[in-house]
């Protein structure tokens, strides 16, 4: 797995990363490197802005086991993507998301799992999200929101059947990216 980030991690970042993540007694409920990317770009994208601690404990909440050392390591990597993705974004680079590089064979898993674990990083804040523009929003997100898999219902049934519309938004996804941020952030500059 190759990360193209220009600020940003290593691929042993990644690997050191999802060896904790990975660890035996989290495995059965944690993110992937794509999910822990979604959920950070959640939040370097969306309305609150959090230090970097309270990132890492985003990602490894329901980890209880976690060692302080894990958790300082993993915190280091997790910046350091989190500092890639706001660089990128500010800089008016359009993102380049770590699922578009992979193989055929786990590209959709990884669709999946970015979008999973970017609905974690909004539902963190879901409040705040909608505070300006429900509905523009509620757009933006629609395309994530579906690819996540995360919803059953008749709502999203008919767009998860038609492929053609799922592979729109697997394709609209970086410049979503780059739209929801300067919705929330063109304003602090």
């Amino acid at each position: 797995m190759s990360s193209s980030l220009p600020c940003s991690i290593s691929d042993l970042d990644i690997d050191t990363l999802e060896d904790i993540l990975f660890e035996d007694e989290f495995a059965e409920d944690a993110l992937d490197y794509f999910g822990v990317h979604g959920l950070v770009c959640a939040l370097v994208v969306g309305p609150v802005e959090i230090s970097n601690d309270e990132f890492t404990k985003l990602v490894f909440h329901t980890h209880q086991g976690i060692s302080p050392e894990q958790l300082e390591t993993a915190g280091k990597v997790i910046s350091k993507l989190r500092n890639g993705i706001f660089t990128e974004l500010s800089s008016g680079t359009t993102l380049e998301l770590p699922m578009y590089e992979e193989e055929e064979e786990i590209y959709e898993e990884a669709i999946i799992n970015w979008c999973a674990g970017f609905v974690e990083g909004f539902l963190a804040n879901e409040p705040e999200w909608f505070e300006r523009d429900q509905e523009l929003v509620a757009e933006l997100l629609l395309p994530i929101m579906s690819l996540s898999q995360l919803f059953d219902d008749e709502d999203f049934s008919e767009i998860t059947n038609n492929q053609k519309i799922m592979d729109q938004f697997e394709e609209q996804l970086p410049e979503l990216m780059t739209d929801l941020f300067l919705f929330f952030h063109s304003d602090k500059k």
